[in-house]
């Protein structure tokens, strides 16, 4: 699931992605940089994540369906989901899982 941030309202500073009342348990928190020459190949595993894209944009693909991601979009990532980045420039992202 992508969660666009143009699509959701800032009020005060504030900006709520609503995550469909997924739990989530955090065992890892990574920052990543994502190049052309450095693809986030596709894989699967059992533990849910969310990606934060902080600068850049690129291509996720979730079960080879991709999805164009840009700045403070928020991508959750459900278990045993194949789930990929790439991009045509530099991508900052989060990744919590």
């Amino acid at each position: 699931m992508i969660l666009r941030a143009a699509d959701i309202a800032e009020v005060a500073g504030r900006r709520p992605y609503d995550l469909g009342g997924r739990p989530i348990s955090v065992g890892h928190f990574v920052t990543r940089v994502t190049a052309p020459e450095t693809p986030f190949g596709p894989h699967r595993h059992e533990q849910r994540e969310l990606w934060f894209v902080l600068e850049g944009s690129g291509v996720v693909s979730l079960d080879g369906t991709d999805h164009p991601v840009s700045p403070r979009d928020l991508v959750v990532i459900d278990p045993w989901v194949e789930h990929g980045l790439r991009s045509d420039s530099q991508i900052s992202w989060i990744c919590l899982g």
